[in-house]
């Protein structure tokens, strides 16, 4: 089933907003070779801007929704290629002011005229691309949207749009992904390493 774009009267809708505060700490892992703190302007995201106009920066909640939006991307996959693990790096990042984002799950959905096709359909995503502006567009003004990841509709991941002023800063770093917790989490969705 195709996601449904946002309807003709989408800014006049009341989105259900979730309120993360000020110094608040969230998750994300990201190529090792970059900053962490990236708003992607590419086209390639989900929630990106259909245009390139602005950039996204996806984060989550926990390290469980970071992992699964980062490792699972592939279905079915039972091993992670090692060379991805090496490329890839940890990091905390600290909320710098409070920040309002449209809750695209739950009742959040309906309110929008959404369904869950937008944050958990394939590709190609001209669909959550559009939903993405329109949501930066509305008269609320949201900082971003909170969403259920794809791969762990458990784990709660945000798509944080590049308003200024700027709203994270790096908190903490792990240049390895080798630790317990990495680990923890493989054996919980049933991963190994390929060689």
């Amino acid at each position: 089933m195709t996601a449904p774009l946002p309807p003709a009267d989408i800014a006049s809708r009341e989105p259900q907003l979730i309120h993360l505060k000020q110094g608040s700490l969230i998750e994300r892992i990201f190529a090792a070779a970059h900053n962490p703190v990236h708003f992607d302007r590419s086209r390639n995201g989900r929630l990106n801007a259909p245009d390139a106009s602005y950039g996204v920066l996806y984060a989550a909640q926990e390290i469980r929704g970071a992992f699964a939006e980062t490792f699972l991307r592939v279905p079915g996959r039972r091993l992670i290629p090692l060379d991805l693990v090496a490329a890839k790096a940890r990091a905390q990042l600290k909320l710098t002011r409070d920040l309002r984002l449209v809750q695209l799950a739950g009742f959040g959905l309906a309110r929008m005229g959404a369904t869950a096709e937008v944050t958990h359909g394939g590709l190609p995503y001209d669909a959550p691309q559009a939903w993405s502006k329109a949501l930066r567009d509305h008269p609320d003004r949201p900082d971003g949207v909170a969403y259920m990841a794809r791969h762990d509709d458990e784990a709660i991941c945000y798509a944080l749009f590049d308003h200024a002023p700027p709203c994270v800063i790096e908190h903490a770093r792990e240049t390895s992904l080798d630790h317990d917790w990495f680990w923890e989490l493989a054996d919980v969705y049933d991963l190994g390493v390929a060689p």
